[in-house]
């Protein structure tokens, strides 16, 4: 503890050496008035506070990149003097490599009241790496010291005695990381891999979830280098670090296209692939001379993604005698494409194929020109084509119908003279349900429903259900005159209160 001893009655000439600046202070005769009554040579003792003291949470420390984002070390220090002036002290944190002297220290300003400091494994691993050269996997001695500055210019700044620590820094991976082959969106080319992301609470794991194609895949590090990569381990749960052209190059390979979330850890080596029920794809279109906007790659027309099952699109509509296929993307003929697996196969074939780039150019072909409906299954890669025959007569059923859940007597919709797929009804509907069976006498029958159980009634989405199961049916909550028009090719609905 420092002390200043001062001798009553006695007015001293105080000097107190700042920087080698001598600054003196009188003290006047006030002083005499401000001290109590006592003894001329009584001594007063002014307790000015102790020098600033470093220490370190550890004396060794060994980084590990797994560790990234805990703390490796903390540093803590005592509250410096103010030599009783009551002037704020603040605090500075100085690192060096021992040797330097604090020639190019790494200067951290703390501030004031604050009397600890902590660092991450990977901030002092950068340090040592970034600021001053180390290699990384060696040990360095690493100095400290604090330095307690006052915000009185009267009193000299304060710094503690060095601390050293010896600190073993780790080589660190990529901190990016991409996905290229035939299995993958951008293909072979480096220069535009698929980028993967890291997760920032688990370092050096890496994540993706997306579209992949039948095929083959590995990891780089860089965009447009090769090397270094990570290729796959001994299995299909562990990857291996290459470097060299003269190593192993093996791939992953992707059995079926699919949505699928990858992730990698490229401390622990190992990854998983995990295929997800989800549609590689939310949008889809069909090009064609067949079609009604033909060859236009820029705008085809666009298929129709089931609400209940995002795997499934459908494209009903009038095709002419020509060619069809579907892109995964518009305006460019190098997309990706669903095709048949040879050209021009008998449309009562159901099986499909995504080919990487549209090549081989397989079509599937109209020779008679009319009404057809489509069905496209990306789970499965099946497709449904058939000419549409409408149906001469269509009923209501249903709580909220005149003829109520009677199947074997519903309420007849009449057909449109000028439209055959066109079927109306135009009378009173009571607070229930309501749904439209394809034939009478049969709760088994095929049914146009909506796409969903109790949809608002101005939702024009219409579907037709194979054996009336699942079972969803329209609802009216005002009773009234009502007119509802379908059309069961289109597979629309309006429902109109008069």
């Amino acid at each position: 503890m420092k002390k200043r001893y001062i001798t009553q009655g006695f007015i001293p000439n105080w000097k107190i050496d700042k920087g080698g600046i001598f600054i003196t202070v009188l003290i006047s005769i006030l002083f005499s008035f401000l001290l109590p009554s006592c003894d001329n040579n009584e001594e007063i003792v002014i307790e000015m506070g102790n020098p600033v003291q470093l220490s370190a949470s550890k004396s060794e420390v060994e980084l590990n990149q797994k560790n990234a984002n805990l703390t490796a070390i903390e540093y803590t220090w005592t509250p410096g003097s103010n030599e009783g002036t009551g002037a704020a002290i603040s605090y500075i944190l100085q690192l060096d490599i021992e040797g330097n002297n604090f020639s190019t220290p790494k200067t951290f300003e703390v501030g004031k009241a604050v009397l600890s400091k902590k660092y991450t494994t990977e901030e002092l691993n950068n340090i040592l790496l970034n600021d001053w050269g180390a290699t990384a996997g060696t040990t360095v001695m690493m100095e400290s010291r604090v330095i307690a500055i006052t915000s009185s210019d009267v009193v000299v700044p304060d710094t503690s005695k060095i601390v050293a620590v010896s600190v073993m820094s780790y080589v660190p991976v990529s901190n990016t990381l991409y996905m290229v082959g035939d299995a993958t969106p951008n293909g072979w080319d480096n220069s535009i891999a698929t980028p993967l992301q890291e997760n920032p609470d688990e370092p050096a794991t890496f994540t993706y979830e997306g579209t992949l194609k039948a095929g083959e895949l590995k990891f780089i590090t860089q965009l447009g280098e090769w090397l270094p990569s990570y290729q796959k381990g001994e299995d299909v749960q562990h990857i291996v670090l290459r470097t060299d052209d003269s190593q192993p190059d093996e791939k992953f390979s992707i059995a079926e296209s699919g949505v699928y979330r990858i992730t990698l850890n490229l401390l622990d080596l190992n990854i998983s692939f995990e295929k997800l029920d989800q549609s590689p794809y939310d949008e889809l279109w069909i090009v064609g001379d067949a079609t009604p906007n033909g060859w236009n790659i820029d705008n085809p027309n666009k298929m129709v993604q089931d609400p209940t099952d995002s795997f499934i699109f459908t494209y009903n509509e009038y095709l002419n005698a020509g060619e069809f296929k579907f892109p995964t993307s518009t305006g460019d003929w190098g997309t990706d494409f669903y095709m048949p697996l040879t050209n021009y196969p008998d449309l009562s074939e159901t099986t499909v194929q995504l080919v990487s780039g549209g090549d081989p150019d397989y079509k599937w072909k109209i020779t008679d020109a009319g009404p057809y409906k489509i069905q496209l299954n990306l789970r499965d890669l099946s497709i449904s084509i058939k000419a549409f025959e409408p149906y001469t007569m269509l009923w209501m059923v249903g709580d909220a119908t005149p003829a109520g859940w009677d199947i074997d007597n519903p309420t007849e919709m009449v057909p449109d003279s000028n439209d055959p797929n066109v079927f109306t009804y135009t009378g009173p509907l009571t607070a229930g349900e309501f749904k439209f069976p394809t034939s009478t006498g049969d709760w088994g029958a095929d049914f146009f429903m909506p796409v969903e159980n109790h949809p608002e009634l101005s939702d024009t989405r219409m579907k037709f259900i194979s054996g009336g199961s699942p079972d969803s049916k329209w609802e009216i909550t005002s009773a009234g005159n009502y007119t509802i028009t379908i059309n069961q090719f289109y597979e629309t609905i309006s429902i109109v209160k008069n």
